[in-house]
């Protein structure tokens, strides 16, 4: 043999350790891709669709009426949302103000929610929501949230769902920017009786992050509504808001009570 020629038996078992390493990776990658595509078709049959179901519905909500707070004078009740819906996704941005003499309740929401086909009791949602409550000396908020939702019950007579997940603030709550981490659990339910309608919402925020100045801005935010149909799409509706410390009792002093005229119109977008 020359000097850099090694042995046939040599070269082989060096060739054959060659293609075994190379056979071993080809093998762990062909796995990993396996389990990526097995992982892929799972997600893919929770979220299918069917084209013919996602045919979008519109619909907008005005409200204008009077609220009352032990802490202020009477001042303007207002209310605006866009909803669209298919049967398996829900988008929706409501815009809610309560303003007084010198305090005002503002909220903007934007939420985006999507059922699970196979599971289509099970819904994934992020909302979005800046408020402004300078009853509970809150001058600016802006709020995430994301997690998993069950509706309990979806019929004509009502619904009920249950929702948990996390939530942040960025806030600079009593003039002292933070930004704060939550556990967050919720319930609404609302039940239709004829011409008349109720409903009911609760959210829980229990802080996770660091508690600033000893601080603890774990909260509850309650909505209470009644409705009575008019016509022509128009409604009656009275109810109460209330955010409250989780440590404290109810606060009658900040819980802002008000009645609406309501509209209800459906729209012809097709976005």
């Amino acid at each position: 043999f020359g000097r850099n020629q090694l042995p046939y038996g040599a070269r082989s078992h060096g060739n054959i350790h060659h293609f075994s390493h190379g056979f071993n990776a080809k093998w762990t990658k062909n796995k990993t891709v396996k389990h990526c595509l097995s992982l892929g078709l799972v997600v893919s049959q929770l979220w299918a669709h069917n084209p013919d179901a996602e045919l979008p519905i519109w619909t907008q909500y005005l409200r204008l009426g009077i609220v009352q707070a032990v802490a202020s004078e009477p001042g303007l009740a207002t209310y605006g949302r866009f909803k669209r819906t298919t049967e398996y996704t829900f988008r929706d941005v409501r815009f809610f103000g309560h303003f007084f003499e010198e305090d005002q309740e503002v909220r903007f929401r934007q939420k985006t929610s999507r059922r699970f086909m196979t599971l289509d009791w099970l819904y994934s949602f992020n909302t979005l929501v800046y408020e402004r409550n300078t009853l509970q000396n809150v001058d600016l908020r802006y709020h995430y949230n994301q997690g998993l939702g069950w509706l309990i019950r979806n019929s004509p007579d009502g619904n009920m769902t249950m929702e948990t997940g996390v939530a942040f603030d960025n806030s600079d709550y009593l003039n002292t920017e933070q930004k704060t981490s939550y556990l967050r659990g919720a319930v609404s339910t609302d039940q239709r009786l004829g011409r008349f309608e109720t409903k009911f919402e609760l959210d829980y925020f229990h802080q996770m992050s660091q508690q600033a100045n000893e601080t603890d801005l774990s909260r509850w935010q309650i909505v209470l509504e009644g409705r009575v149909k008019l016509k022509n799409r128009t409604s009656l509706i009275f109810g109460l808001t209330q955010d409250n410390p989780k440590n404290e009792s109810i606060q009658f002093d900040t819980m802002s009570l008000f009645v609406t005229l309501s509209l209800k119109q459906p729209l012809k977008w097709t976005l």
